[in-house]
């Protein structure tokens, strides 16, 4: 799904960094609403609060909004928040080789390129491009609340989002999407939740391998097995010709020691007052390709994953005991998870529909996919809205 290299062909086909492990599309169309508002005060009609899904890195991802999608549709779990009339855009997301509506047809005009952001680049930039997209649907349609889901690297670049609305760089700094930006921060936008899917948040190993291919291949494929061994093969070429930014943030090494010029390290208090919802993929033990099984005596060896990131990153969590190298031990500074705020949610899933068809799995079994994942998601966001009391979209 619009995946324009044979690099980034491979790269999918292993589940990392791709921004289309949202999965196959949903239903074409949401009909809750027959065409899209021309007003701004259209964000009234749901108190002027709406969902912004940001899917994950490496691939192109077209603009959405509640009325309007390109001819394939939705992924599942965007289709479903709809469905519960829950308004969500997607984040528009270019690459350096193609644009946020490559391989697909029939998209909705997309915002100005100022707020798509570039999803091979680094979240820094990534999340100030989001917050300018928060700017542009504040003044195309009059929203000022926004709850972020982030998909695989989306959920760092959620994470980013929120930094720069709470810290944003100093005036005139925030190119390309500076005015954007700074019109959502002058709006007085609001993030109140987020929730993450399978997002790598303190690493996976098969990035130090891209990082490094010379100090990791060995250490990785010895410690995690040969499916985060043979995936890095990928990275290391995407890295080389896309220009993959990310990388540098995804490899555990960064996670690995104290280090207060790291990216973590400035995130600190960030998500404070921020409903945090993590959700995990556990399907594999140490990595699919090995041990499959969900359960048994041979998987609680090691730690689990969702066959590209481990659980522990996926969950802001410390390594177990038994983590093996790299990292072998995680630094997380303290204030960066917002622990009265935070949820966890682990489900028996693999990281997307391009592992599960690698592996011969049932596409069920993709976090994208799974029903109960989906399920919890949606009730997670309808939570907050009913908390808040802000009005949902009105059926047809």
């Amino acid at each position: 799904m619009g995946m324009r290299s044979p690099v980034l062909a491979r790269l999918v086909t292993f589940g990392l960094l791709v921004a289309l492990v949202a999965g196959a599309p949903g239903a074409a169309a949401s009909e809750l609403a027959d065409a899209a508002p021309v007003s701004p005060a259209a964000g009234a009609e749901t108190s002027n609060r709406a969902v912004v899904v940001i899917e994950g890195g490496g691939g192109p991802h077209a603009y959405t909004t509640p009325w309007a999608a390109c001819d394939g549709g939705r992924p599942q779990y965007v289709q479903a928040m709809l469905d519960a009339g829950l308004p969500v855009f997607t984040a528009p997301g270019f690459g350096n080789t193609y644009g946020s509506t490559a391989g697909e047809t029939g998209c909705p005009l997309q915002p100005p390129t100022e707020v798509q952001w570039n999803t091979s680049g680094y979240p820094t930039q990534a999340g100030e491009a989001v917050l300018g997209l928060l700017g542009y649907l504040h003044a195309t349609y009059g929203y000022v609340t926004f709850d972020l889901v982030g998909y695989s690297y989306g959920g760092l670049v959620a994470r980013s989002t929120v930094g720069a609305l709470k810290q944003p760089p100093p005036a005139g700094t925030m190119a390309p999407a500076f005015s954007y930006a700074q019109s959502a921060i002058d709006a007085g936008i609001t993030i109140p939740s987020m929730v993450t899917l399978n997002t790598p948040h303190l690493g996976g190993p098969a990035y130090d391998i891209a990082a490094d291919p010379d100090v990791y291949l060995g250490p990785v494929a010895k410690a995690w097995g040969s499916q985060f061994a043979n995936s890095s093969k990928s990275l290391i070429e995407f890295q080389a010709t896309a220009g993959a930014g990310s990388i540098h943030v995804l490899v555990t090494s960064a996670h690995a020691k104290r280090n207060p010029d790291s990216w973590d390290a400035r995130q600190v208090g960030v998500l404070d007052g921020v409903a945090l919802t993590l959700i995990a993929g556990d399907y594999c033990g140490r990595t699919c390709g090995d041990d499959r099984s969900a359960s048994g005596a041979g998987a609680r060896t090691y730690p689990r994953t969702d066959g590209t990131v481990p659980v522990y990153s996926q969950l802001m969590l410390p390594c177990p005991k038994d983590c093996p190298a790299p990292p072998g031990s995680v630094y997380i500074p303290k204030g960066l998870v917002p622990a009265g705020t935070v949820v966890r949610k682990t489900f028996p899933t693999v990281h997307s529909t391009f592992v599960t068809k690698g592996l011969g799995l049932p596409a069920s079994l993709s976090v994208s996919r799974n029903p109960a994942a989906i399920d919890y998601l949606v009730r997670t966001v309808l939570t907050q809205w009913q908390a808040a009391g802000a009005q949902l979209l009105p059926r047809s």
